[in-house]
């Protein structure tokens, strides 16, 4: 008998845990070495649970308002000397175009060089970390490297990352207080 041949799951195949590691990976990506990645990530699981099931969101992911709720944690005691920004221009716009919404995050990069963008989309929350005229890059807990804007799109099409404009948050690292 012919044995099949399979793929095995990966981790990130049956969890949906992205939101909690792009969080990880964007203060990574503003505060290097100095973050400690796994308690970072074990704070924000237990702070998560304060709030809903963690089995919630290994399920179903995590929306805009519960990642909200993520990053206050990161005001808290031990994080709140690593002190970032974070504003969500797009929040409460009622006229967007998605090309103008990528010339804007193109714009806070470029003009922000301690800055990153998390975003996410019908799929993955991750960290954009460059957008030039071609591409958005990525610092990504999964396959995200590099995907060209014409394929974002603020509606829903076959073949295309939906931006959602309350789930983009532009995050730049503040004055150290240590």
């Amino acid at each position: 008998m012919e044995r099949k041949i399979f793929n095995a799951s990966q981790q990130g195949d049956l969890d949906n845990l992205c939101g909690f590691y792009s969080v990880v990976n964007m203060m990574h990506w503003l505060y290097g070495n100095r973050i400690k990645r796994k308690p970072l990530f074990k704070t924000l699981v237990q702070y998560y649970d304060q709030h809903w099931p963690v089995i919630e969101c290994l399920t179903s992911g995590m929306n805009s308002s519960q990642m909200d709720i993520l990053l206050k944690c990161l005001k808290k005691a031990r994080y709140s000397k690593y002190p970032i920004t974070i504003s969500q221009p797009f929040r409460m716009q009622r006229t967007q175009q998605t090309e103008q919404i990528l010339k804007d995050c193109q714009a806070f990069l470029t003009s922000h060089e301690d800055g990153a963008i998390l975003i996410s989309d019908q799929y993955h929350w991750s960290v954009i970390t460059h957008i030039d005229n071609e591409y958005l890059h990525f610092y990504d807990s999964w396959d995200y490297t590099r995907i060209k804007r014409t394929r974002y799109s603020l509606r829903r099409r076959e073949g295309s990352y939906h931006l959602y404009p309350e789930a983009i948050y532009f995050i730049e690292r503040s004055e150290d207080i240590q």
